[in-house]
């Protein structure tokens, strides 16, 4: 069962290793303000309140606060709701902050081929259900590059490798202790392109874990031809298949008609490079779109697997999880584009480093409210969403519609929220995506705001 935001920010607050319970409130009241208004600035989100931001700023600058408490927070909240669920996907993924303009962060470092942007990178591993719906944050890394010389380049990015490694068994740790003596749920990595190393593979199959990771390395093989992605391509078409292309900057959504297909690889290592590597058997599974649109890149993916692939029903269910990894590139934009991480302007690494892991979180928690609606439409909103919510969506919504607070459903809710935020509502519209619902969630904050003055008054009316 989900669970409030109010509670959500308290659980959260309790799961954290803050030395006192005055420190642990205003977390939960920082969380609690940056969800409710997730594209507003401190100021903004403690409602003009001068004392309330100055509390927010003084946490993010207590040096009784850092990165490492707060991520162990998150992840071990998030961790707890995870140990219901027989099987997790655990999606990893990398994004850029820029902080360009933040001059006296002097850890920020190079975001871009020419040096000139400044920022953080930021690595997250976030649980899935199965069905790829958002659980929370695991686990988060933040660093900054150097700024290279000439002969470091390569070292830099060889470092940057082991995040995944990290990510891994940083997920692991925190569902092993949130679980105690029951059982953790089986975990399924799901990795880019970058994610594509010998080392992590190893990683994965010594954890005895599973892993989709698309494939970029033409990696030696026991097969004839030596090469897998000629191997592959060189075996006969197993399904035919219709897959769901995400809408790309210049492309809209589309359905792509694509070939599949399918082998057991054994993996020769490079024991140059790999000295302690051993031979490793994975399936692979290549996704193809032989007659694209016109103008259109086809769809390519090479899908490196531990699940059980020996049918075609296999290898769909290979794509279909492989595809579960969107709402992470998702929280990403929320996180930039809606809780409009990059406009903060902290003054040092660590309370900018903390104010960003607070506001991921609230991303991934904006992304996991849209999936809910759709996952389970008929959840009454009381049980997500807080009675004055409920409430101020009810009567702006609700005139002549009959609906009482108590009766009204997520779904209906979310579509509402998302009306707030510009969401049409029409029959070929769908629900409303995280960009509405961004805006939505910030216009809603001013109407519980309209809605509590509003009873204030009758209060004050009747007395």
């Amino acid at each position: 069962m989900e669970i409030t935001n109010i509670i959500w920010a308290e659980q959260v607050s309790a799961a954290s290793a803050l030395p006192d319970r005055r420190m642990k409130s205003r977390l939960s009241s920082i969380i609690a303000d940056a969800i409710e208004s997730p594209s507003a600035s401190i100021p903004q989100a403690t409602g003009g309140d001068a004392a309330q931001a100055k509390a927010t700023y003084r946490f993010y600058a207590n040096r009784r606060v850092n990165g490492s408490i707060l991520n162990h927070g998150f992840g071990l909240e998030t961790a707890r709701r995870c140990i219901d669920q027989r099987c997790i996907l655990v999606v990893h993924d990398t994004t850029t902050l820029n902080f360009t303009g933040l001059h006296s962060i002097t850890e920020l470092g190079p975001i871009d081929s020419g040096n000139l942007a400044r920022g953080m990178h930021l690595h997250s591993a976030m649980g899935l259900t199965v069905q790829g719906n958002v659980i929370g944050i695991l686990d988060q890394q933040c660093w900054a590059r150097p700024q290279p010389k000439p002969k470091e380049k390569n070292e830099s990015k060889e470092k940057e490798s082991s995040k995944w490694i990290h990510g891994m068994e940083s997920a692991r740790s925190v569902l092993y202790e949130a679980a105690g003596e029951l059982a953790v749920p089986r975990l399924i990595h799901l990795m880019d392109r970058e994610g594509d190393a010998y080392e992590v593979m190893m990683t994965v199959e010594d954890s005895d874990d599973s892993a989709i990771i698309r494939s970029v390395q033409n990696r030696r093989t026991d097969d004839p031809l030596t090469k897998s992605h000629q191997a592959i391509r060189n075996q006969p078409v197993l399904v035919q298949a219709s897959i769901e292309v995400k809408r790309k900057k210049d492309t809209p959504q589309r359905k792509a008609l694509v070939e599949v297909r399918l082998m057991a690889v054994t993996l020769e290592p490079d024991l140059k490079k790999y000295p302690h590597a051993w031979p490793m058997r994975w399936n692979l599974v290549e996704v193809w779109e032989p007659t694209p649109p016109p103008g259109v890149e086809p769809l390519h993916w090479l899908l490196w697997t531990r699940e059980i692939a020996t049918t075609a029903d296999d290898a769909l269910e290979v794509v279909r999880k492989y595809t579960c990894r969107w709402p992470i590139e998702e929280m990403h934009l929320v996180l930039k584009s809606g809780c409009r991480v990059e406009d903060l302007r902290l003054e040092t690494w660590d309370r900018l480093e903390n104010a960003v892991r607070v506001n991921a979180s609230v991303a991934a928690r904006i992304v996991m409210l849209r999936d809910w609606s759709r996952e389970y439409p008929q959840t009454l909103a009381l049980q997500v969403l807080e009675k004055d919510e409920v409430d101020a969506l009810v009567s702006h919504f609700g005139k002549g519609k009959a609906i009482a607070a108590a009766d009204l459903t997520i779904r209906q809710a979310v579509l509402w929220i998302g009306r707030l935020g510009g969401h049409l509502n029409r029959k070929s519209d769908g629900m409303p995506g995280v960009r509405t619902m961004w805006r939505g969630l910030q216009a809603l904050a001013l109407l519980v705001a309209g809605f509590r003055a509003g009873l204030r008054v009758n209060q004050e009316m009747l007395e």
